[in-house]
């Protein structure tokens, strides 16, 4: 069994251990918790007061022993919707630590997990009909795996109400065929790829075995890449090189170096 989602939930390896252990022997005394998972003596009480204050585990005396038992797994959930509303609470109070400290130009994502973080940062500031901006992706053997992804993110931003417009290479315009939410044009000529513009802020992603993601937070180099997609937008059968293009490559090779 993966039990990662169980870690990503905030349970230690003891923890889950316990757990799993109590789930298969129902109602039953720490020594047999103790014989069964394996773990020390001090680990197993250790975690079964854990996970009694987590509501998590139960148990009853019968005379002076108690003996334990977990909670329905479908408890699980309710404990998620626990974790969810005391991070609620405190919110307010993160938002403004957050307001009061001057934000960094640039930051770098790694993994798919990464990229999607970074994506949702792009557009958490963005309001209903505000414009995002993409260069689509062209790797030959991944165009259809890295869409499928994108696909996922369509969903965001949709709910933010954006109004999306992407320009790709032609021959993967199937990609974008039945995506409500996109307005595609599609050229026969070499455009830059793997660049998402929202507001002030800049995506830019290098996909590989592990891909990397850079959120930039600059409006000049926004407004650039900005004027450069409307630029191919109007004209998609230009071939020559903008001026607009020119000056993006320059000043993010300037942002780069300095950073």
């Amino acid at each position: 069994m993966d039990t990662l989602i169980l870690e990503d939930l905030g349970l230690s390896k003891g923890e889950i251990k316990t757990y799993l252990t109590l789930l298969e022997l129902g109602t039953t005394k720490v020594g047999a918790i103790i014989e069964k998972s394996g773990m020390a003596s001090s680990a197993v009480h250790n975690s079964i007061n854990t996970l009694i204050e987590k509501g998590l585990v139960s148990y009853i005396k019968k005379g002076k022993i108690k003996q334990y038992q977990a909670v329905p797994p479908k408890q699980l959930l309710d404990f998620i919707e626990e974790k969810k509303k005391r991070l609620s609470n405190i919110l307010p109070e993160l938002e403004i630590k957050r307001k009061g400290v001057e934000r960094q130009e640039a930051e770098i994502f790694e993994g798919i997990k990464g990229i999607m973080v970074m994506l949702t940062l792009l557009i958490e500031d963005a309001k209903k009909g505000d414009e995002y901006y993409f260069f689509a992706t062209y790797l030959k053997d991944k165009n259809k795996e890295i869409q499928d992804f994108f696909r996922k993110f369509d969903i965001k931003r949709a709910e933010k109400g954006l109004y999306v417009r992407g320009i790709a290479q032609k021959d993967i315009k199937e990609l974008f065929i039945g995506r409500k939410i996109l307005h595609m044009k599609y050229a026969d000529f070499p455009i830059p790829s793997d660049i998402s513009i929202c507001q002030s802020k800049v995506a830019l992603i290098a996909w590989s075995e592990k891909p990397i993601g850079y959120l930039i937070r600059s409006k000049q180099i926004s407004q650039m890449y900005q004027e450069y997609f409307n630029k191919i937008w109007k004209h998609k059968n230009t071939t020559r090189k903008t001026r607009e293009q020119t000056k993006c490559s320059n000043i993010l090779q300037q942002f780069t170096l300095n950073n």
